[in-house]
């Protein structure tokens, strides 16, 4: 039973991680986004360390520059709005909530393996986003275009690009959560930052 609240909360964590960020992009450019989570890294030491975790000295200041040099290679176009401000500062911390709780449920009591929380959460946020979606408005502008331009009868294009993103979808969270698994919520927030930055160089 405890293992079930568990995974449902955290279902919770990771549905409204989606969700916010995908609602902070309507308030913010994508770069004023991009440097405000480059400071994940930092949210995740704090909440390490609320929860007991040792992170050595050197560790901590070894994240500033990496959080610095981010910042400085997403910067550019920083337009955002104050309602956008507060809700990508939320995106940010359930960001770092996430990674947190996973690792926990991961290496903590619980011990999970990576593909049985997986499959054990999937489903339940798959619910949540259905519920946020129509809640957002989201669903009711893809049933407005649907039969003009998203349906594949008229264009092969948008489904395909749905499908491929749920296929990179699938393939980064059993990938991250091996990873945090096998390392630890600082360096998968870490990698994510080196992300980042490889997406301004692709």
């Amino acid at each position: 039973l405890t293992q079930q609240i568990y995974v449902f909360l955290f279902s919770i964590i990771f549905s409204l991680n989606i969700a916010v960020g995908n609602a902070s992009l309507r308030y913010v450019s994508v770069n004023f986004n991009q440097v405000l989570r480059s400071a994940v890294p930092a949210i995740t030491i704090a909440m390490s360390l609320c929860l007991g975790k040792k992170v050595s000295k050197r560790r901590i200041v070894a994240v500033g520059p990496v959080i610095l040099g981010v910042a400085m290679a997403t910067y550019g176009d920083m337009t955002y709005t104050t309602l956008g401000l507060v809700i990508t500062l939320v995106c940010i911390v359930l960001a770092a909530l996430k990674v947190t709780a996973s690792g926990e449920m991961l290496t903590g009591n619980l011990k999970m393996h990576p593909v049985d929380l997986l499959s054990k959460m999937a489903p339940l946020a798959m619910v949540q986003c259905l519920i946020l979606s129509v809640i957002m408005g989201e669903f009711g502008e893809i049933v407005k275009r649907w039969d003009v331009d998203l349906s594949p009868s008229v264009d092969w294009y948008p489904m395909t690009v749905v499908v491929t993103s749920g296929f990179c979808a699938f393939s980064l969270n059993i990938s991250s959560l091996m990873a945090n698994k096998l390392t630890s919520p600082l360096t998968l927030c870490i990698t994510a930052n080196v992300k980042q930055v490889l997406m301004i160089a692709i």
